[in-house]
């Protein structure tokens, strides 16, 4: 469904019926999630540096610039990047509804909601996601953390990563940026024990510097959970599920080497910034 904005959803293409009880639950539940997600996910991934990169390349000096974004999910990048370009024209994708409902709403709390276009959910097809853009080249294209995402191989029509990195780069116009943030695994099992050592204890000691507001925020979403949040440092286990509520389900980072040679294999002329804080998360600026 592409959900342009404001929120104009397709007639059904049967007469509507009332959601069933079970339909409406899983919704609920799915909005939910993603409200946690949402609240959880500054804590997992200090994204102000990147998201301050990002701007940074977005006040150059392209008039009414164009941005795609592919992983826009509820709209931390988006709100930046129109708040910085206030001319821009922005079209987002994303596989979650919910998180695109509320990226809408944080945009239009900021009173940016009528300069952006959704696409929720989508299929990793060339001609639906060309159908959705309707000739669109972008000036910037955005993709935080989606390419792990996207399956290295798969069986049919759908786009594979490096299929999918090809088409977006012939979404983007001549002089052009991708601006592409991932994660990256250890060379091998020592370096990955390393990183996800550091970046457990990154995500503790964010949490529990913050644990008052962190609880606050989520009581209305998940009194459990906030009443649970009391054990902090101490229980791995809350802290493992936390993490898996703070990200997408799906994502297969590879190690630098490996996303290096995918950018060089297809001809990418890139710069790659590491993360000050988070050493396992990086920025590729693709030039177009």
């Amino acid at each position: 469904m592409t959900t342009p904005s404001p929120y104009k959803p397709r007639a059904p293409l049967r007469p509507a019926t009332v959601p069933t009880p079970r339909k409406q639950t899983y919704v609920l539940e799915e909005v939910r999630a993603a409200a946690i997600r949402d609240v959880l996910q500054p804590y997992f991934f200090d994204d102000k540096a990147f998201r301050d990169l990002v701007c940074e390349e977005l006040r150059g000096p392209v008039a009414r610039p164009r941005i795609i974004e592919f992983g826009c999910g509820t709209g931390s990048f988006t709100l930046a990047a129109l708040a910085t370009r206030r001319d821009a024209v922005y079209h987002g994708f994303d596989r979650s509804e919910a998180d695109v409902a509320i990226a809408m709403c944080r945009l239009s709390r900021a009173g940016l909601h009528d300069r952006a276009t959704f696409t929720a959910p989508f299929e990793l097809d060339s001609r639906r996601i060309g159908e959705a853009l309707q000739g669109l080249r972008a000036d910037f294209l955005l993709l935080p953390r989606f390419l792990q995402t996207v399956p290295p191989l798969v069986e049919g029509a759908a786009l594979h990563r490096v299929a999918f990195l090809a088409m977006c780069r012939q979404l983007v116009k001549p002089g052009g940026r991708m601006l592409i943030i991932e994660d990256v695994r250890g060379e091998d099992a020592d370096e990955q024990a390393e990183m996800s050592f550091a970046w457990r204890n990154a995500f503790r000691a964010r949490l529990t510097r913050d644990l008052e507001t962190l609880r606050h925020a989520l009581h209305g979403l998940d009194p459990d959970l906030a009443a649970r949040l009391l054990r902090l440092p101490g229980d791995p286990s809350l802290l493992a599920d936390l993490g898996d509520r703070a990200q997408p389900k799906g994502g297969h980072p590879l190690p630098l080497r490996a996303w290096e040679r995918m950018f060089e294999h297809l001809g990418f002329a890139y710069r790659a910034e590491r993360h000050q804080a988070q050493r396992e998360l990086y920025l590729f600026t693709v030039r177009c």
